[in-house]
């Protein structure tokens, strides 16, 4: 697959039905999603929603919210968790690339949310201006954009290929075990993470049930980042280190950004 392509093979086909067993307890993201949804006016967009982890809190605390991604497997995953939480009235599921932001319904958008490394999903750099570029053409025109992205320091991406490595284990309501492990290779010359991931379940009489998939991510460094959003429009570039706004140093996990769309751009299609 060329990277500046969408995939065209779900990568989360085969393992969609264990991702929630890692995700669904991080929540360390949640409640500034939530600050940010209770300051802007209009509807909130999800770029790569996946299986609905941060749409259901959102909606729960009143916002209409839309969300957007590529795999069907996943967004299947959300609608049942949209129902389950009984706030169907106020989301709205689109199968789309996040190239696409423009023409997700619902619009214009107060606020317009790339959660948890989801544009490190786009592996080129050409996508991942594009995907900028057209969230800003689905803001309103006092609306914003939070970005949240691993920091790729020199040490977090050693450790990210040291290895193969045990990421977690899990008891099913059946006894049976699930075991998510990576490996990972890091292009440095094109910033890009190839992951590949497997989970092993294994029930209690020993039968072993191996699920693996395989996709890119493309970090950003803040510069990068920076120019990127200039690029597609933006200005007000606030930067932070962590969830809780902190300064953004050396030893920050996260990389996290808001950015408004600059007043010459505003409002432009």
């Amino acid at each position: 697959m060329k990277r500046n392509q969408a995939p065209t093979v779900d990568p989360y086909h085969h393992i969609a039905e264990y991702y929630d067993l890692e995700h669904d307890d991080f929540r360390d993201d949640i409640d500034l999603l939530l600050q940010f949804a209770g300051i802007v006016d209009g509807p909130i967009l999800e770029m790569g929603c996946g299986s609905g982890r941060v749409l259901a809190p959102l909606a729960e605390a009143g916002s209409v919210v839309v969300g957007l991604d590529i795999s069907g497997t996943m967004l299947a995953r959300a609608e049942t968790r949209i129902h389950a939480t009984g706030v169907g009235e106020r989301v709205t599921l689109v199968r789309a690339d996040m190239i696409d932001a423009a023409i997700a319904p619902g619009g214009p958008f107060g606020l317009v949310v790339f959660s948890l490394n989801a544009l490190m999903h786009l592996a080129a750099p050409e996508r991942q201006l594009k995907a900028l570029h057209n969230a800003g053409r689905a803001l309103d025109s006092h609306g914003q954009v939070i970005i949240d992205l691993v920091n790729p320091t020199a040490e977090h991406l050693v450790s990210l290929a040291s290895a193969p490595l045990l990421e977690g284990s899990w008891t099913l309501d059946d006894c049976s075990t699930v075991d998510k492990w990576s490996s990972r290779t890091i292009s440095a010359s094109h910033q890009v993470i190839d992951t590949t991931i497997w989970y092993d379940r294994v029930t209690p009489d020993g039968q072993l049930t191996r699920r693996r998939t395989q996709f890119e991510l493309r970090y950003l460094h803040l510069n990068e980042l920076t120019l990127m959003l200039t690029h597609a429009g933006f200005g007000d570039v606030r930067v932070y280190g962590s969830y809780d706004l902190d300064p953004l140093d050396d030893a920050s996990d996260r990389i996290i950004v808001t950015a408004s769309m600059a007043p010459s751009e505003a409002g432009k299609s």
